[in-house]
């Protein structure tokens, strides 16, 4: 569903800039996302596949899908010879310093994350409400709305007119990566705490 969505918007909006700056060319990481494309498919088709089979030990298999997000991960910070996104966005809390030191990082991390968690609590309990107000179980509403409405908005808010071409290349890599993430971590969350719960 993400992806369904997230990929119409952006080419549409390329649509609707290429008659803006006809000239630009359209510049994508066609490697990145290609490798990004292979492990979403790779273990996608390995979950199908899953779901036609039962046997004793594949509870245990939600560890795997945490491994090879692991995995996934790895390969692509270590990966050499992909070009440079641009330039990182100073530092809310020192907007001014070219090298913010540990303690403003460390201090806008921790507070990103709280609210992250407060807004996460916010939209799981509206989830809830939701479903019944539809007529739908609020488990498919959050299957349906939640890679939406966390990933959805990252890839609306960066700028197509961008020149250089930086917007539609974060865009689209953050789609693809945003892929990969939906196809093992939540997976992997149901067989992994069944496991431990035994």
């Amino acid at each position: 569903m993400l992806a369904t969505i997230a990929y119409t918007i952006v080419g549409i909006m390329l649509l609707l800039t290429r008659s803006q700056q006809p000239n630009r060319p359209i510049e994508v990481n066609r490697q990145r996302l290609s490798r990004d494309q292979s492990w979403f498919l790779l273990i996608f088709a390995f979950k199908i596949a899953l779901g036609f089979v039962a046997f004793s030990l594949k509870p245990w298999l939600g560890w795997l899908f945490l491994a090879a997000y692991a995995a996934y991960t790895w390969v692509e910070v270590r990966h050499e010879g992909d070009a440079p996104e641009g330039e990182l966005e100073p530092l809310m809390f020192e907007a001014k310093a070219a090298n913010p030191g540990w303690l403003m990082v460390t201090l806008q991390s921790v507070l990103a994350l709280v609210v992250i968690f407060a807004a996460s609590h916010v939209f799981v309990s509206q989830l809830g409400a939701v479903g019944p107000w539809l007529g739908i179980p609020s488990t498919v509403v959050a299957l349906l709305l939640s890679p939406i409405a966390t990933e959805l908005p990252e890839t609306m808010k960066r700028d197509h007119l961008d020149p250089a071409g930086q917007a539609t290349r974060l865009a689209l890599s953050n789609i693809s990566g945003s892929m990969m993430i939906q196809a093992t971590v939540p997976t992997a969350l149901g067989p992994v705490l069944h496991t431990l719960a035994v």
